[in-house]
């Protein structure tokens, strides 16, 4: 069962590619429509060609109409390793996150890093992936070991055998994937000073680094939360004061009450003395009442108003309660957080230190090693030495070697002249020629020995580089002479019909193949009679009766080429099948997707392979003596 992390994150992925139109440029048919087949599955809308509705422009390299104009209108422009991180990750992953998800400059590679071969030491898993897709990217060799014409090792760690040799020899170059990394970001070809590091030192600083923003992130949200509690308590004493001010003008009013009530009875008890008095005065009595009346209908809004102020000043203060118990509780979990952080700085600083002293002891162990290798410098300066006087030794005996030569031919010449007369020691003089040639044979093995002991040492290598190539090469031809195999166990042969077919004659440069089509041949169908295999390496041409070449590349040019062959009335339509230039395909030409597929799919496919080139071979020679 998925868990509740994971089907939001899956969520948000859906999310995020429905809301984009991706184009897909500058890749080969097949593979554009597997990309647009996997964005389409994430939920995204696919383009074969750029738009201004676009979001997002997928492309190998930086070129073309659809990435300039990218660009230009600030895209996301991503190259297909980015899709297929976010397939394989299941979110979304940030485009500028590595280097491998930016489009190459161009196909040739970085300048000078042809010559570049790189071991990868260390890194496991997807890092140790990506970091042989830079390196192929870049135009350098990846190897698995160390080899003589190592240049570059990217170690994880020290004390790997591999680490042992690049510091033994002296001449391999030890980095981190920061370099190579940095090398396909800027496009050249950087210098090794300032790679120095190990790369589990790079992953352990950017550990620390990201705890250190995460703390400081947390300190930021402590300082807001205080801020808002004093600004909650500045309300709560304004409101305060509010509440004082109204108490104060109740009073007033209260007062004011009690003294038109005490004026009030004064006058009722000098009724009779004062009664025209209290008529003159009976309009400012109302007067006084009706103000009465208007205090204690103000004085019972103020009561209202009073009520519901402690109602909100209670709410509040129960707020205030709240968040000082959850200014309380974050106090807490920070100084819990704040004292776990710091044990785990204070083991991870007692780690470098151990770390600090490992390599202390492996410079010193490197210090020895160099002194030993100071050693064996000077062993071989003295082997040199040696080599250098037996060199001069054999040239001496090269030269004796010629000057007997030279001997030789003058006796040559003596025994022609004296030959007429000493015919009966020719047998004789033949075996002591004999014996003199057998001896210079063995003086000539022997310089030849000399020889190719000295190129022994430099061709192992390149023997063996060699050896592996032959037989990758015959195991590509025992997979194509399997699939050959197994289509023709699988072939069906056609229907025959009694409609009239035309008849091809096919020349491959010295070969010749014969051919039957329909009248109405499709330009799909000729190339699965010609072999898809010829078509990948090669393009059809038409000979027509003024001997003029026009290249086939559609079913109405095939049409074409019947109508004309029709109207010449000959006995034969001569195609011809001459080499086609051939783009260099970059490692993001679906190379990943590709190794995936199954044996079975490779030989579904309509392909010729090694037993085909054979028979078709064997079929052109059978067919010279028909030709013309």
């Amino acid at each position: 069962m998925a868990s509740p992390g994971k089907d939001d994150a899956a969520e948000a992925v859906r999310a995020y590619f429905a809301r984009a139109t991706i184009a897909v440029c500058a890749y080969a048919r097949e593979d554009a429509r597997e990309i647009e087949r996997e964005l389409r599955a994430l939920g995204a809308e696919t383009r074969e060609t750029y738009d201004e509705t676009c979001t997002h422009v997928v492309t190998p390299f930086q070129r073309g109409s659809g990435y300039e104009r990218g660009i230009k209108d600030g895209k996301i422009v991503v190259s297909y390793a980015w899709v297929e991180d976010c397939v394989s990750t299941g979110r979304v992953v940030d485009a500028e996150a590595k280097a491998l998800y930016a489009p190459l400059r161009n196909a040739n590679g970085v300048e000078g890093f042809a010559s570049a071969r790189i071991v990868v030491d260390g890194y496991v898993g997807q890092d140790k992936l990506d970091l042989v897709e830079l390196i192929e990217a870049a135009g350098g060799t990846h190897e698995e070991e160390m080899t003589s014409k190592t240049t570059h090792l990217v170690c994880y760690r020290a004390g790997s055998s591999a680490y042992v040799q690049a510091v033994t020899r002296g001449r391999v170059a030890v980095v981190n994937h920061l370099w190579v990394d940095e090398c396909v970001r800027e496009w050249t070809l950087l210098p090794v000073e300032g790679y120095s590091k190990f790369g589990v030192e790079i992953d352990y600083e950017h550990d620390l680094e990201l705890e250190r923003r995460s703390r400081m992130a947390l300190e930021r949200d402590l300082d807001e939360e205080e801020r808002r509690t004093q600004s909650l308590q500045e309300l709560l004493d304004a409101e305060e004061r509010e509440r004082e001010d109204l108490r104060e003008q109740l009073d007033e009013s209260e007062r004011l009450r009690m003294e038109l009530r005490d004026m009030l009875e004064g006058e009722a008890d000098n009724r009779e003395g004062v009664h025209e008095q209290f008529l003159r005065q009976r309009g400012d009595v109302e007067e006084l009442q009706q103000l009465l009346r208007q205090s204690e209908a103000s004085r019972s809004e103020q009561e209202a108003r009073i009520v519901q102020a402690e109602e909100e000043r209670r709410s509040l203060l129960r707020q205030l309660e709240q968040t000082r118990g959850l200014q309380t509780n974050l106090q807490t979990q920070f100084t819990h957080s704040r004292q776990d952080l710091l044990t785990q700085l204070e083991q991870r600083l007692q780690q470098i230190e151990e770390t600090r002293s490992e390599l202390a002891e492996e410079r010193r162990a490197h210090a020895e090693t160099r002194t030993l290798l100071e050693d064996e410098r000077k062993i071989h300066f003295t082997a040199h030495e040696r080599i250098k006087a037996a060199e001069k030794e054999s040239k001496m005996a090269k030269d004796s070697l010629n000057m007997e030569t030279r001997e030789k031919t003058a006796l040559q010449k003596q025994l022609d002249a004296e030959r007429k007369s000493r015919l009966h020691i020719l047998s004789d003089f033949d075996n002591e020629r004999k014996q003199r040639e057998h001896l210079i044979k063995q003086l000539e093995a022997e310089q030849k020995l000399r020889q190719s002991l000295q190129q022994a040492v430099s061709a192992k290598e390149e023997l063996r580089v060699r050896a592996e190539e032959e037989i990758q090469r015959l195991n590509e031809d025992i997979q194509e002479m399997m699939d050959e195999i197994d289509r023709l166990k699988t072939f069906e042969p056609p229907e025959l019909d009694d409609t009239e077919k035309i008849q091809v004659k096919l020349f491959l440069e010295e070969d010749i193949r014969f051919l039957e089509i329909e009248p109405d041949v499709s330009f799909e169908e000729l190339v699965i009679a010609v072999g898809k295999v010829f078509i990948e390496s090669y393009s059809i041409k038409f000979e027509d009766a003024d001997k003029h070449h026009i290249t086939l590349r559609s079913t109405d040019d095939v049409r074409i080429a019947c109508r004309q062959h029709e109207r010449t009335a000959a006995t034969y339509l001569k195609l011809l099948l001459d080499k086609a230039s051939k783009e260099k395909s970059g490692f993001f030409s679906m190379r990943r997707k590709t190794q995936g597929k199954s044996l079975s799919e490779d030989s579904a496919a309509p392909k010729r392979g090694f037993l085909s080139r054979m028979l078709f071979r064997k079929k052109g020679v059978d067919a010279e003596g028909d030709d013309e």
